[in-house]
């Protein structure tokens, strides 16, 4: 089972940044597409290499009098350990970018099938309590990459004392303070021996 929601449990959840709210249709959130190709390309490699869309077929639907009124996308998605069909359609709108749009719906579509931003196709991005949630863990996560860097690049015993103040004000978890606390002592081993060695 933890095999099975591999790529799910790495991509499901949403930074809030790369979201907007739309008031269209009734009321949803929209994910920034140029973002969730991006995170993709982290997950799976080159976009169109390693992962993407291909035999892509676009078909047209014309009404009763010959004006054309739809158009579909039918393609295969490809991704490391796996491929399946997809199809979508939208109504035409001359000028309107259909066939980009449409395109990048259904990757999207797919992506979201292995998981990709789930918290936001299942309502979870309604509830301010959540949205607010990983505002704050982003937050936390970005302290605690700048306490790691700067304890690498810390100088001298007080200045990795002063940041070891500073983190232990901060409310991260049990692993990432022992993360902290094996940088501080690193830091404090190679300070240590530097001066020893300057003191010969």
């Amino acid at each position: 089972m933890e095999n099975n929601m591999k790529i799910w449990d790495k991509v499901c959840v949403t930074d809030p940044e790369i979201t907007k709210r739309v008031t269209q249709r009734g009321g949803f959130t929209a994910i920034d597409a140029q973002a969730q190709l991006k995170r993709a390309t982290e997950v799976f490699g080159p976009y169109g290499t390693d992962w993407g869309l291909a035999d892509l077929d676009y078909y047209m639907i014309y009404d009763g009098e010959g004006n054309m009124v739809e158009v579909t996308l039918t393609a295969r998605f490809f991704y490391p350990g796996g491929e399946f069909p997809m199809s979508n359609d939208m109504r035409y709108r001359p000028g309107d970018e259909c066939r980009k749009k449409l395109l990048t719906d259904l990757r999207s579509k797919c992506l979201s099938t292995l998981g990709f931003n789930s918290d936001v196709f299942e309502g979870k991005f309604d509830d301010n309590r959540y949205v607010q949630n990983l505002t704050n863990n982003k937050g936390l996560a970005e302290k605690y990459s700048r306490a790691v860097a700067a304890l690498r690049e810390a100088e001298s015993i007080e200045q990795i004392d002063k940041i070891r103040t500073h983190y232990k004000e901060m409310a991260f978890d049990n692993t990432q303070m022992l993360d902290l606390e094996v940088a501080f002592k690193v830091a404090q081993e190679r300070i240590d021996e530097r001066e020893a060695i300057q003191q010969e």
